[in-house]
């Protein structure tokens, strides 16, 4: 059991919980692949089909520690972090931490994912909202054990 939540704390177990995320089965693909199609068109599909079209399977299997953490991460997320664009800004840099470089956030990626000029932001004002967001999860974490 952590004593003390620190902003690296928190950021580290988000990624985590991102990496979780990111991992798993695209379902709504599977979904859309089977369900709305005739069994006679996917069977007329395959005749023409090569193994070098056919997509591999991914099957990425959690374990219950790994998605009971991840889901006690992101409920950090929804207690201490306001629905809007904060909640946006922070789901763009923990992606970019989790599929990547995981000490730094290219924050002209995140301002152009949020509209850029046209969105009235600013990288800096990004970073700030970012960091305000962990570590108000962090004081949270840290006002419960107390």
């Amino acid at each position: 059991m952590v004593e003390f939540w620190t902003f690296d704390m928190v950021q580290e177990r988000l990624v985590e919980a991102m990496e979780v995320l990111l991992r798993g089965a695209d379902r709504e693909r599977a979904w859309l692949e089977t369900a709305t199609m005739s069994l006679w068109r996917q069977a007329a599909r395959d005749d023409t089909e090569t193994a070098e079209d056919d997509k591999p399977i991914v099957t990425c299997r959690h374990t219950r520690l790994q998605v009971a953490m991840a889901e006690e991460a992101l409920a950090w997320v929804d207690k201490a972090v306001a629905t809007g664009p904060t909640r946006h800004v922070l789901g763009l840099g923990l992606v970019q931490l989790a599929r990547g470089d995981r000490q730094r956030i290219e924050w002209t990626r995140v301002w152009r994912a949020m509209g850029g000029q046209a969105g009235g932001w600013t990288t800096d004002g990004l970073r700030m909202r970012y960091s305000r967001a962990i570590t108000a999860i962090a004081v949270q974490l840290n006002r419960t054990k107390s």
